[in-house]
């Protein structure tokens, strides 16, 4: 199986990486303010396997959403052309798929992502596509969780 670029992988994870971007009328997720760590542990077919990575971020007052978590800021997602949409609504829990185009230098990416939360925890999988212009596929997982510290040092 041909491989895209490693390059290319690491800037499509990082747009998934936990990465739905925003859309003018799309609902927000609001969780507890507070440090909040956060884990992804991504599988790639035909890629060695990567390690889990894990993040600090602190949330306050108005950016105490879900979506500051798990996804790009909303000048990411216009900047590499991405379109958002929510999936079915259910109580507790957040489905969303993100589609990048792919450019000269990354690839398109199409990610999937349900999440399950509460105000102080959340985890759930994100299923993703990278294709790049010469039609090479390369598909994976995410295993994605989090939770709240405490308040921000």
């Amino acid at each position: 199986m041909k491989q895209l670029g490693l390059t290319s992988i690491a800037i499509a994870l990082t747009i998934f990486g936990i990465g739905i971007g925003v859309g003018a009328a799309r609902a927000e997720t609001p969780i507890q303010a507070g440090e909040w760590e956060s884990t992804e542990k991504t599988t790639m077919e035909g890629v060695q396997p990567m390690p889990a990575t894990s993040k600090k971020t602190c949330l306050k007052g108005d950016d105490a959403k879900l979506e500051r978590l798990l996804f790009p800021t909303p000048d990411e997602i216009k900047q590499h052309n991405c379109k958002y949409e929510e999936g079915a609504k259910k109580a507790g829990v957040l489905s969303a798929t993100l589609v990048c185009p792919p450019s000269d230098v990354i690839a398109g990416v199409t990610a999937k992502a349900e999440i399950s939360y509460s105000a102080t925890s959340y985890e759930g999988l994100g299923q993703i596509e990278a294709k790049d212009k010469s039609g090479t596929v390369i598909k994976g997982s995410s295993a994605l969780s989090g939770k709240r510290l405490g308040d921000c040092p």
